[in-house]
């Protein structure tokens, strides 16, 4: 399980680490979780996925489509607007395929909706659950540190909650969103996952850690599928050098309007 660290306790390359990603992204991180090797290791080991995983494309074939689309723009030498448009709307749609509405699920009396900078707050308020519903936007990032990762939480994180609705883009290694849910949700809290893609790893990693968190996590994807890579990373298993998603911020934020 992750465990919080202090800034003072961190060896002077992880602290170089933790203020340059801080100087990158304008923030100050008041929570830093690490997840050791072989934490990660547990965590992404190969099982059989839960029933409280649901995959969209399981039953809707557009899905696939719109991944394809993603793909493809992930992996452009150079994005212009039209193609980022085509990148956010094909998301905007895998969204609107999952079984359940991200508006339904955060109409629900209590739920508190987390939406990390960028993608996850960018999707949250083209979804209109942002600010309708009481959100929160964390900036909430990955940092690699000794073979494992670092993940440092901004304070934009409510209280700790009964009832969590999570926005976000994808779950590659799931690290980001297990920090969120460790600093947020009360033991036996209620946890929805929306994101358009999954590796199986990051997928696994979440529900794992909602087990034994004793947290009722229910992950609702739009698709399953690729690797982590040595970055973690989602990537194609037959060609490692494609990504599946890119960096969905980047992709995004200069098509999105009202960002």
């Amino acid at each position: 399980m992750p465990r919080t660290v202090r800034r003072d306790a961190l060896l002077p390359d992880a602290r170089r680490t933790v203020e340059t990603y801080e100087r990158n992204h304008d923030t100050r991180f008041t929570h830093l979780l690490r997840f050791e090797p072989q934490v990660l290791e547990s965590l992404h080991a190969p099982g059989e996925l839960p029933d409280s995983v649901r995959v969209a494309s399981d039953q809707h074939p557009g899905v696939v489509e719109r991944m394809a689309v993603v793909t493809a723009v992930a992996n452009l030498p150079e994005q212009q607007a039209a193609h980022r448009r085509r990148y956010l709307r094909a998301l905007l749609d895998i969204y609107g395929m999952l079984p359940v509405r991200v508006a339904d699920a955060a109409s629900v009396p209590g739920a508190v909706v987390v939406a990390p900078e960028r993608e996850g707050r960018i999707l949250a308020e083209l979804l209109g659950v942002l600010p309708r519903h009481q959100g929160w936007t964390p900036q909430a990032k990955r940092m690699p540190a000794a073979g494992g990762l670092l993940v440092g939480v901004d304070h934009r994180l409510p209280a700790r909650s009964d009832r969590l609705v999570v926005v976000d883009g994808v779950v590659a290694s799931g690290v980001t969103l297990m920090a969120v849910m460790h600093l947020t949700a009360r033991p036996g809290a209620a946890v929805d996952v929306f994101t358009c893609h999954a590796t199986a790893e990051g997928a696994l990693a979440l529900a794992r850690y909602a087990e034994r968190r004793e947290v009722s996590l229910t992950l609702h994807v739009g698709h399953l599928s690729g690797v982590l890579d040595e970055r973690f990373y989602s990537v194609d298993p037959e060609d490692r050098a494609t990504l599946l998603l890119g960096d969905i911020g980047d992709t995004i934020s200069p098509v999105a309007p009202g960002t």
